[in-house]
Order: C-alpha cells, then structure tokens, then sequence
C-alpha cells in the first residue's frame, strides 16, 4: 500500500443498537468510493469496544460477514485486543493519594483492591476492492 489507508472507526458502547450498527458497516463496507488514483482503494472499517461489550462486537461483525458473503463479496477481518488510552488519569495520579493508601496500610486495613486493566477490542474489517473491466 503506497498511500495511507482511509480507515472508517466506529465505537460501539453498552446501548448501540445491533441492526442499527450493522446497517451502518455495511454501508461503509458497500459505499463506492471517488479514487483519484487508477486502483481503488479497499474499503476500511474498525470496530472498537471495551471489553464488556466485546460480546456485541463479534455479533455484529459476524453478521456483516454473512451478509456480504450472501452478496457474494470477501472481507478479510483482523482482531485485536489493546489497553485502552485513558485521557487524564483517575485518583491513581493524585497527588497526595500515595499518603492515603499508606495510611490505610498502617492502619492494617485490607491492602486497596486490585483494578483490572481497561482493554478495548478491536476488530478491522477490510473489504475486497472490487475490479470493473
């Protein structure tokens, strides 16, 4: 790929509709695209969700596969699981908030419990460029 991908992102959450986002990536995916080069270029989708709704992203995903292999089209699809970026970190950066948990320690309360890591999956559809001749 000598030019940079054009990649469509969309973020799933706990209440996004499944028959409403899977119209939406299909539409992505089905979109035509005005290419100024001689190839087109493939088509780009990323699905990205926290963890708790990871379930909801495979759903969708594999809906979008079987209906665009019922149309007879291929879509090569990449998942991955990422920590997930968190702008301004919570009370963990405080100031003073080492001077709390130490407190609490000599006082021999239960040591603070153990937050899991925030991950995101991410599962990239890219969608075969169709050839006219």
């Amino acid at each position: 790929m000598s030019t940079a991908e054009e990649v469509e992102i969309l973020l799933l959450k706990s209440h996004s509709n499944i028959s409403k986002t899977v119209t939406k990536c299909l539409a992505i995916l089905a979109a035509k695209r005005e290419d100024s080069a001689d190839e087109p270029k493939p088509r780009i989708l990323e699905l990205v969700a926290d963890a708790k709704v990871a379930g909801k992203a495979i759903t969708i995903t594999e809906i979008v596969k079987r209906r665009l292999k019922e149309h007879g089209q291929t879509v090569k699809q990449t998942t991955s699981v990422q920590e997930k970026l968190i702008v301004g970190e919570a009370a963990n950066e405080r100031p003073g908030n080492d001077v709390a948990k130490k407190h609490l320690q000599d006082e021999c309360h239960e040591e603070a419990k153990k937050t899991k890591p925030n991950v995101q999956i991410v599962i990239r559809l890219q969608k075969d460029v169709e050839t006219t001749e």
